[in-house]
């Protein structure tokens, strides 16, 4: 049986689990025996190529995780530019500068399953498939699976862990 969870259910987890650490139960940061969450931070950067004035595509970073040293990213191309190697381009830069200028160890991102550019990018790139949530993405009333992507500092500055 299943019912919602009352208060003094709340208190009867807290008193079981007194002596686990918080860590061992959760990969996201800690502090003060509390979760942070870190999702309302968000940077995100807009790619122009040199020879243009107008922004070519965007990159946003989001759902830091200074535990683990990790962070989601997002990223898109003006329609009419796609397919002219600016994704690489962006991406490229995007994994140069995070890398060289954070500690972070890794990025990753999803993507639809049908989005065949995306999913070409990401595997060009190098990223490893770290996952497929199955039926997690709807489009015009049908669910599609969702790739999780990922991509390591070793990977990207091989020697630099």
């Amino acid at each position: 049986m299943l019912r919602p969870t009352s208060d003094e259910d709340v208190e009867l987890f807290k008193r079981l689990c007194e002596d686990d650490r918080l860590e061992d139960q959760t990969c996201r940061p800690v502090k003060d025996g509390k979760v942070i969450r870190g999702e309302d931070y968000r940077e995100s950067w807009t790619y122009c190529r040199a020879d243009a004035a107008e922004p070519a595509g965007w990159v946003i970073v989001f759902d830091f995780n200074p535990r683990n040293r990790s962070a989601e990213f997002g990223y898109g191309v003006a329609p009419e530019l796609r397919g002219q190697g600016i994704g690489h381009q962006m991406l490229t830069t995007f994994f140069t500068r995070t890398f060289t200028d954070t500690d972070l160890n890794k990025l990753y991102c999803s993507t639809a399953a049908f989005n065949t550019p995306s999913v070409r990018l990401l595997n060009g790139l190098g990223l490893s498939r770290d996952g497929v949530l199955r039926a997690h993405h709807e489009r015009d009333g049908e669910l599609h699976d969702t790739f999780i992507y990922s991509l390591l500092r070793a990977e990207f500055l091989p020697g630099n862990t």
